[in-house]
């Protein structure tokens, strides 16, 4: 059994206009509820093999943050430009391409593509996957390369409102 969890980045802010949209930093809700959701994450997940990340700079942020929360490196993080503005059908190909030597995958992305993404693969959640949540599951694979829609079974998800 392979385990991925998802994580969309927190809240961004829209103050600068002349920013391109893969440069917009953390807004304060984003800084708010960081803190909040990374330690509890760190409290409930077993330790992470491979922590994929978006290139886009809240996404970073929030990666850097649960890297902190959960003692991996920095460092290790791997930014992968296919993550961001990804569909479903594209994170999907994108997992199904990791090393079987990898048993707990961390990805750090956007909407609307990790909602789909976790709906294809363990039927939740329902709601739009709000920023800084957090969805984990298990999948009944060996090998990434066997990932598909149904494997998941959705082991928790958590909400910054959940917690707050």
């Amino acid at each position: 059994m392979k385990l991925l969890t998802l994580v969309r980045h927190a809240k961004s802010s829209w103050d600068d206009a002349s920013l391109a949209d893969l440069d917009r930093p953390l807004g304060e809700r984003g800084r708010k509820d960081l803190p909040l959701m990374a330690p509890f994450a760190a409290t409930r997940l077993p330790p992470v093999d491979l922590l994929l990340c978006s290139p886009a700079r809240r996404t970073r942020d929030t990666a850097r943050a649960f890297a902190a929360a959960l003692g991996y490196p920095a460092s290790g993080m791997a930014l992968d430009a296919g993550l961001y503005e990804a569909s479903g059908a594209s994170l999907l190909r994108l997992l199904q391409r990791q090393p079987a030597s990898v048993g707990h995958l961390l990805l750090v992305g956007h909407m609307p593509g990790l909602g789909e993404l976790s709906r294809m693969l363990c039927g939740g959640p329902d709601d739009k996957f709000p920023t800084c949540a957090v969805l984990h599951m298990g999948l009944k694979i060996h090998g990434w390369s066997e990932l598909q829609a149904g494997c998941g079974e959705l082991l928790w998800y958590r909400t910054p409102k959940r917690l707050g």
